[in-house]
């Protein structure tokens, strides 16, 4: 068995594709309604929120529901003694002092998921870490790619938007060696990194024809210095009908969420019978109760 330490899950570099394939057996499993064969009575999970979420957060409780491990949740600052100036790391001490038996954790760029490792005794996992990474995302994303086309291996996935500032194209990138698929992005020249490595289209149409799955990322405008026009944006990025003409009827179209309709997806995309948005919620569970039992359980 591993330690409890080497059971964190911070990014998907230290992941080994073994392991990745087996969460993603696991998941098959649960989705089968085949039993896991896993007795949660008595044991917790600390879903520590600092960051706003619906799908995370509720994926997780929803995970640990099904599995018998009774969920305590923190959320933000209200209510606790984060109000009365604690730090988040003392926060995350003290519940870790509780003896959880594993630690979920949202939050921005002041806290070192990494080195907060090295201080808990319960293995953490990453529910979203500032811009750094979302691996749990990135893992029902591929799982959602891989229901739907069969393998990840060989995929195209063009992801559209804000990249600079997203943690989940930033775990596709660490993700994307580990399976086998491209990634390649597309948006306006102040929403992308100014190096990562990858191809990147200025046109979207011949980023749509490129792909097999066109994943359309939130527009993060709270992060930016100056306001970008969404209507521009829409025309040029978003996926209306008219843009998603140029991608092929077999491909797949995502997004992480939340979706602000009408800028980078339209609602009548949502209809479309390539968008898996909602199977990708509903995979997340799968995943994340794939990950909970084999963090407690399994071997991950």
């Amino acid at each position: 068995m591993l330690s409890r330490q080497n059971k964190s899950l911070i990014d998907l570099n230290s992941l080994e594709k073994n392991k990745i394939d087996f969460l993603f057996s696991l998941a098959d499993q649960v989705a089968a309604n085949k039993s896991l064969d896993f007795e949660g009575f008595g044991k917790t999970g600390a879903l520590l929120f600092f960051e706003a979420s619906t799908r995370t957060r509720m994926s997780f409780e929803t995970a640990c529901a099904r599995l018998g491990v009774y969920p305590l949740r923190l959320d933000g600052k209200a209510g606790s003694s984060l109000e009365k100036g604690e730090t988040f790391e003392d926060t995350v001490l003290n519940v870790d002092a509780m003896k959880p038996s594993f630690l979920v954790i949202r939050c921005g760029d002041e806290l070192d998921l990494k080195a907060l490792s090295e201080k808990v005794q319960s293995p953490i996992l990453n529910a979203g870490w500032g811009k750094k990474g979302h691996p749990t995302q990135a893992l029902l994303d591929a799982y959602t790619i891989r229901k739907h086309l069969g393998v990840c291996e060989g995929q195209k996935v063009l992801i559209v938007g804000d990249v600079r500032h997203s943690r989940v194209a930033a775990s596709h990138f660490e993700l994307a060696k580990k399976l086998g698929y491209e990634v390649a992005l597309c948006g306006p020249t102040e929403f992308l990194p100014e190096s990562s490595g990858q191809k990147v289209f200025t046109s979207l149409r011949e980023g749509l024809q490129w792909a097999s799955v066109a994943m359309a990322l939130r527009v993060q405008l709270e992060r930016h210095s100056h306001q970008y026009s969404l209507a521009d944006y829409r025309k040029q990025y978003g996926f209306t009908q008219e843009n998603l003409k140029s991608l092929s009827s077999k491909a797949l179209i995502m997004h992480p969420g939340p979706i602000n309709q009408g800028t980078e997806l339209d609602t009548e995309v949502l209809r479309d019978s390539r968008c898996q948005v909602l199977d990708q919620v509903s995979n997340g569970v799968l995943i994340r109760q794939s990950l909970i039992y084999a963090t407690l359980a399994g071997e991950k």
